[in-house]
């Protein structure tokens, strides 16, 4: 196959996942002509193989002894390393880095930038580092500078000071280590205290104006969002150094970042653990860096509900006058009463004015097992049944349009549209007609509609004027009266009006 043509390469990796479907992800990875069969003993990868060439075979798929290698405990893969340690750069590439002349052009930089970029995973503050190479190709002509080339080389020393990435175990937790400060955010993933992988993103100058506790959020949201394909498979640990995020499922979420934060972070299950500043040397180093990415974020409704609804009416204004006041008398004549530390609203739980707490209730109604991602209508009236708060629906209907599941499998709620193909020939005169109006003339004695009925086979056509306001049984009567009479009863009429008036028409 010349895999210059556009959909080549598209066609071919269809063509390998289809072949080898019935074990990718199992013992098999497949990028378009590269194989990888990885197995955890001797005797099973003998087995994996023969499945493999096999299925090759059966297929009449060609493999070219040269360029195939069996039974290793390490070997290239895509530009890295892969052994029993784990994940590491490949040496070659490493050595074409080392080698590469000072760029004098944008096209040179942008290569260098390129080709290192693949490995900035596995290189602890990569967007610190590249931040001085990056802001000339912002620049309209090509100008290299001394900060440009103390970057260069500082990028080529850190290339070959890459680390053994581990490669992750889907049965082991997960820990998600996040630090801001006011040049960049980093993170880095680990399993048992070993780097996943890193992640670093230098600050534009609108960011480095938002408070600290602004910078850590995003650093916790960057990292949770990069990662989320492995953060979904079960609960996962999320360390941070800044106190006040340890408490973020209890505080009320105030700025539009944050609300839009909380409905993205939907259907994951973490906990936010605080650890001291000096502990988080990894994520410290990489937050000295890079850009900043899209916000998504994660939460889940606790069994300690009820908890959480006593904690929010501790910081909520409101919700303290009302307690002081149904201390005295309780019910009172809005329907409001005190019982067991909680307000109740006409027999329902009042929630305060705690967007992260009214989130969770509305996650719990709208995508839990119980939910079923069932739409605005059955959230909303599910939610009411127990709980009661100021802008409900609003908050539903915000919420669902949010829900990414949802707007994926979203369904139409109107009716199905009328057959896409002609209407059958007619077989005689004035048996099949088709009937509409012309509406918005200007008054003729008191008309301003005309009903226009064809007949479909000779095209004959009757011109009624009417009068508003008309209805489905008057224009019925006038049909009897003008067409019946003269041509008696068809056996089809065609009509674009609603259900409602052909049914009485």
């Amino acid at each position: 196959m010349p895999f210059g043509l556009t959909n080549a390469p598209a066609a071919f990796q269809c063509v390998m996942n289809e072949v080898l479907k019935p074990f990718l992800r199992k013992f098999v990875l497949v990028f378009l002509d590269d194989i990888l069969i990885y197995s955890p003993s001797m005797e099973m990868h003998l087995h994996h193989l023969e499945q493999v060439l096999q299925t090759l075979r059966k297929h009449h798929l060609h493999l070219k002894q040269s360029k195939c290698t069996f039974a290793q405990d390490s070997l290239e893969y895509l530009g890295h390393i892969i052994s029993a340690r784990g994940v590491s750069t490949d040496p070659s590439k490493i050595s074409n880095m080392l080698k590469w002349p000072t760029p004098t052009t944008m096209t040179e930089l942008r290569g260098f930038l390129g080709l290192t970029g693949y490995y900035r995973r596995v290189v602890k503050g990569y967007g610190t580092l590249a931040e001085p190479l990056t802001q000339i190709l912002k620049l309209k002509s090509f100008a290299w500078n001394p900060a440009a080339q103390s970057a260069f080389h500082a990028l080529k020393q850190a290339m070959t000071e890459t680390l053994v990435l581990a490669v992750p175990n889907f049965q082991e937790t997960f820990t998600v280590e996040t630090d801001a400060c006011m040049d960049g955010i980093g993170a880095v993933l680990m399993q048992k205290g070993q780097p996943v992988a890193y992640l670093s993103k230098a600050l534009g100058e609108k960011h480095k104006a938002l408070s600290i506790y602004e910078n850590e959020f995003l650093a916790l949201i960057m990292a949770v969002d990069k990662w989320r394909h492995y953060l979904e498979r079960g609960e996962f640990i999320i360390q941070t150094d800044h106190k006040s995020l340890a408490y973020l499922k209890d505080q009320n979420l105030h700025s539009d970042m944050q609300r839009k934060a909380m409905t993205r972070m939907m259907g994951l299950n973490f906990r936010i653990v605080y650890k001291k500043g000096k502990e988080s040397q990894a994520a410290d180093a990489l937050s000295r860096v890079g850009h900043l990415m899209a916000i998504q974020a994660v939460s889940t409704v606790q069994p300690t509900w009820v908890q959480e609804v006593l904690n929010s009416y501790a910081t909520d204004s409101h919700a303290q006058t009302l307690i002081q006041k149904l201390s005295i008398t309780s019910p009172d004549n809005q329907g409001y009463s005190f019982d067991k530390g909680l307000i109740w609203h006409n027999g329902k739980v009042w929630i305060g004015n705690n967007s992260a707490l009214q989130t969770k209730l509305i996650a719990h109604s709208h995508s839990s097992a119980i939910g079923g991602h069932s739409g605005v209508a059955a959230t909303y009236y599910r939610l009411k049944k127990h709980f009661s708060w100021k802008g409900m629906k609003t908050d539903v209907e915000n919420y669902v349009k949010q829900c990414s599941i949802c707007q994926h499998a979203k369904h139409s709620l109107q009716h199905p549209m009328g057959l896409l193909q002609p209407l059958p020939t007619p077989k005689g005169v004035w048996q099949d007609l088709t009937m509409d109006f012309i509406e918005g003339l200007p008054k003729s004695e008191g008309f301003s509609v005309i009903l226009v009925i064809v007949d479909r086979l000779t095209k004959y056509a009757h011109f009624l004027a009417l009068k508003h306001p008309y209805s489905a049984a008057t224009i019925a009567q006038t049909f009897l009266d003008n067409i019946v009479k003269l041509h008696g009863f068809p056996l089809s009429i065609t009509t674009d009006r609603d259900p409602i008036f052909v049914s009485n028409f």
